[in-house]
């Protein structure tokens, strides 16, 4: 079993929603925290193009952005240049929401790593990601795709 890879990745999501409800947040989940991460770091998108850098499908995109918005943590806003479109952002809440859940996410990926050298944590995360690029579902597509 432990040389099948989809055991282990299943595995290793288990310790990871583990570790996730025990050390960083029973009220934000990982996909939530992904649509906070991806518009800190980009705010004033459209809900497609935030789907797209979350990799999140569509209705799974609507439905974190509807559960966010009625949370209070992003609202959506006229885009400036263009009228017809609304845009996303966090709101103060969702500013300092995303500060410590970010915080709480990163010592539980410490504590995830832990058990690798330096090197070994360095590789792993290469290894995973020429993994999922290899593959079209684990690429960032349209969100329509």
């Amino acid at each position: 079993m432990t040389a099948n890879p989809g055991q282990l990745a299943r595995r290793l999501q288990q310790v990871i929603h583990q570790l996730w409800t025990a050390s960083v947040s029973t009220e934000i989940t990982p996909p939530q925290f992904v649509v906070l991460n991806s518009l800190r770091a980009s705010p004033d998108i459209d809900q497609r193009t935030l789907g797209e850098r979350a990799c999140l499908d569509r209705s799974t995109v609507a439905d974190v952005v509807a559960r966010l918005v009625q949370r209070g943590l992003i609202r959506r806003v006229r885009d400036p240049h263009d009228g017809r479109r609304n845009v996303l952002r966090l709101t103060t809440r969702g500013e300092s929401t995303h500060t410590e859940v970010a915080q709480r996410a990163e010592a539980m990926n410490e504590q995830l790593l832990a058990p690798l050298s330096g090197d070994d944590q360095a590789a792993l995360i290469t290894l995973l990601n020429r993994v999922v690029e290899a593959h079209p579902t684990g690429r960032s597509q349209p969100a329509d795709a």
